[in-house]
């Protein structure tokens, strides 16, 4: 996990300011508004039901910009405006987002604004000195403004985002070993997906988008599917560099494990990464990109930020207001195009972004976190180890989290305290967004809204003590509901990787074991391509709310891990009885079931 220096008030309050140079480039995005944002969120959910008239009519990103998105005459207006301050300005595909480019002096004429560069000793960023403004006339079809500020909490382009595993391996592990027990196999077996292939399923003539910020080397990923035994075929990769992007080896070995798990599961499909600078800016752009094209079946999103981190940057006025806004936006196009997103929920447990230093508690992951996307939980398969001398077995699958390696914890000498926090709070993201309400699909299945759980963590003046005894409480919470599924994501019992040190390009490369709920992602996104290879319509479309039907049947393609003991993501366990509960969502999938019930 890329972790960085937070930037506390006190460090704010001290920091030195300085003019950016006038002839610095800037890329800015106008966030541009919808026609009709109700009518939008009707098809979206249309578009999943198979009692509408517009079941797996899915639209191009042509048919959305007329339908959903802002007018050619408005956004030609715009452009006008900014062309008198010498800036150039593209729409995505869609007219949802409007890429500005120019330098400082036009941008900050353009949008009556100064920008600054802010330096508090530990890390330096720009920002404006006030809210962008345009004239009014054009103000009413914009939505907001962003990128005025580059703040990034990392060095380098270990930015704000940062990868939702853990990446915990044992390095330099043997081919033979990683072949023989860390295959994808074991997703494959374990979860029921065999009958797809032996039904000629390959992600043929599909591609699954993964979202990311940082290169890799394609071959190690060829070296990665020989090696394992996964025939794939030549020339499945492509790379778009969002905004021209170069790219970082800052966080490749993310953008690998991505890569590897998407196109092992699925051998046929085509896989196209998007890179982008990793900030906010180039998170939007990436995702608007992907959906603009179109060309991607799936998208995989294994990076992400806490909501508590969010709702920091919003206050210190380094993150836009309507953030949450802009990102549900964006995948509502996805959806009623037919694009199935699938995102990863982060792996510090309940406690989301607690190694940033800008959270002491509960909170989980966006973009995680919205309606519109299937967020993906983790968790730990059986599996025997040996704990403070005694042996401690995991008798079968339950929610991913560290909490029965605590006894070895306590003994253990850290080397800092990241490293504590690393190890302590290891588990699947899940629990209750503070920026989004229950969605409809969420309503009137039992486990949403309730919860039941251990806790095991005090916090005093913001840091982590372990409780003597732990606390088991049940209550009542509002907001959207978090994981949707889960599957096995714990480095203990998780998946190959192959990967060359990115400055060594010499070297023979390393086989490790890695984790975390960003290895599922891309997992999942790559059996959905396996199961629209049975839809005559080409695509699934947007998950959530065929899904949550799903598993109201008696004949349900999920395993609840409703479990009230040993079943925990730190805080929040299964509840006994329910379909769901906020550790593991609705639990582990069986995909021949899932098939059956998405092609029937």
């Amino acid at each position: 996990m890329l972790v960085g220096t937070s930037l506390s008030t006190s460090q704010s309050a001290q920091a030195s300011t300085s003019n950016v140079s006038d002839s610095k480039q800037q890329l800015v995005d106008i966030v541009l508004r919808p026609k009709s944002q109700k009518s939008l969120h009707k098809f979206v959910y249309d578009s999943v039901n198979p009692n509408s008239g517009s079941y797996r009519k899915f639209v191009t990103p042509s048919t959305f910009s007329k339908r959903f998105g802002q007018s050619p005459k408005q956004i030609k207006a715009l452009q006008s405006y900014l062309r008198k301050y010498h800036l150039k300005a593209e729409t995505y595909k869609g007219n949802l987002i409007m890429v500005v480019r120019g330098s400082t002096k036009n941008i900050e004429k353009a949008f009556k604004v100064n920008l600054v560069n802010v330096n508090n000793g530990e890390v330096k960023y720009q920002k404006a000195n006030r809210n962008p403004q345009l004239p009014k006339k054009l103000s009413k079809v914009v939505y907001t403004v962003f990128g005025l500020s580059n703040y990034s909490p990392f060095s380098s382009y270990k930015t704000q985002y940062e990868p939702s595993s853990l990446h915990t391996r044992t390095a330099n592990a043997s081919v033979s070993t990683t072949t023989k027990k860390y295959s994808p196999t074991r997703f494959v077996h374990r979860y029921n997906l065999q009958s797809l292939y032996d039904n000629g399923a390959t992600g043929r003539s599909k591609t699954i988008g993964i979202i990311s910020f940082a290169n890799f080397h394609p071959n190690d990923v060829y070296r990665y599917w020989d090696d394992e035994g996964i025939d794939v075929k030549s020339n499945r990769l492509s790379v778009y560099r969002t905004n021209g992007f170069k790219g970082t080896w800052d966080g490749y070995d993310e953008t690998t494990i991505d890569v590897e798990q998407a196109g092992a599961i699925a051998p046929g499909s085509n896989i196209r990464t998007y890179i982008a600078r990793p900030n906010i800016t180039g998170m939007v752009n990436s995702i608007a990109a992907a959906v603009g094209q179109n060309v991607a079946d799936t998208l995989s999103l294994s990076w992400g930020q806490s909501e508590a981190q969010v709702a920091y940057e919003m206050k210190q006025g380094i993150t836009p207001k309507k953030y949450n806004q802009i990102m549900n936006l964006l995948f509502e196009q996805a959806a009623a195009q037919g694009m199935s997103v699938f995102t990863a929920t982060g792996d510090n447990g309940a406690y989301d972004g607690i190694t940033t230093g800008l959270t002491s508690g509960l909170s989980v992951d966006t973009p995680s976190n919205s309606s519109y996307v299937t967020a993906v939980g983790g968790t730990t398969l059986p599996k025997t180890y040996t704990v403070n001398k005694k042996k401690v077995s995991i008798t079968k699958e339950r929610a991913w989290g560290a909490d029965f390696l605590y006894p070895n914890y306590k003994r253990q000498r850290f080397f800092g305290n990241l490293d504590m926090l690393q190890s302590f709070f290891a588990g699947g993201g899940g629990g209750f967004s503070k920026y989004n309400a229950v969605p409809s699909y969420q309503k009137g299945v039992s486990g949403v809204g309730t919860y039941d759980a251990t806790n095991l963590w005090k916090f005093k003046y913001g840091r982590p003590e372990l409780l003597k005894k732990p606390v088991n409480k049940t209550g009542k919470s509002s907001g959207r509901n978090l994981p949707d599924i889960s599957a096995n994501a714990d480095p203990n019992t998780g998946y190959s990787m192959f990967i060359t040190p990115k400055n060594n390009r010499n070297s023979k490369g390393q086989w490790l074991i890695t984790g975390g709920t960003s290895v599922v992602a891309p997992q999942m996104a790559a059996a959905s391509v396996l199961i629209s290879d049975f839809n005559t319509n080409g695509r699934l479309g947007f998950w959530n709310p065929q899904i949550y039907k799903f598993a109201k049947r008696t004949d349900s393609p999920f395993k609840p891990l409703d479990s009230r003991t040993n079943n925990t993501n730190l805080y929040y366990t299964g509840q006994p009885g329910k379909l769901y509960n906020q550790a593991t969502g609705l639990g582990t999938v069986d995909f021949t079931a899932l098939n059956k019930a998405f092609n029937n």
